[in-house]
């Protein structure tokens, strides 16, 4: 009950990072190796949960990548954009 309940709190953190993400197109005020260094950990937990056989570290683990690799993805295209002045 401890990890669906851990579990919870901590993949719906993220989603208001999303959804202003999505909202505002804007990711500068996010270190990209933070998201970078995020999302690859949540991934190692995902692997780690199958290979222990534990749902809630597999349940929650696909949720949160679900919402980061979005915000991944938005956070490298930022970068890029910054970095070869495109508009």
């Amino acid at each position: 009950m401890v990890g669906y309940i851990a579990g919870t709190l901590t993949t719906f953190a993220s989603l208001p990072q999303l959804i202003k993400s999505l909202k505002t197109n804007d990711m500068s005020g996010v270190s990209l190796y933070f998201v970078v260094t995020f999302t690859v950990g949540l991934f190692l937990w995902l692997v780690y949960g199958i290979l222990k056989n534990d749902y809630p570290i597999i349940i929650f683990n696909i949720i949160s990548l679900m919402f980061w690799i979005p915000i991944t993805y938005l956070k490298i295209k930022d970068e890029l954009k910054r970095k070869s002045f495109i508009t």
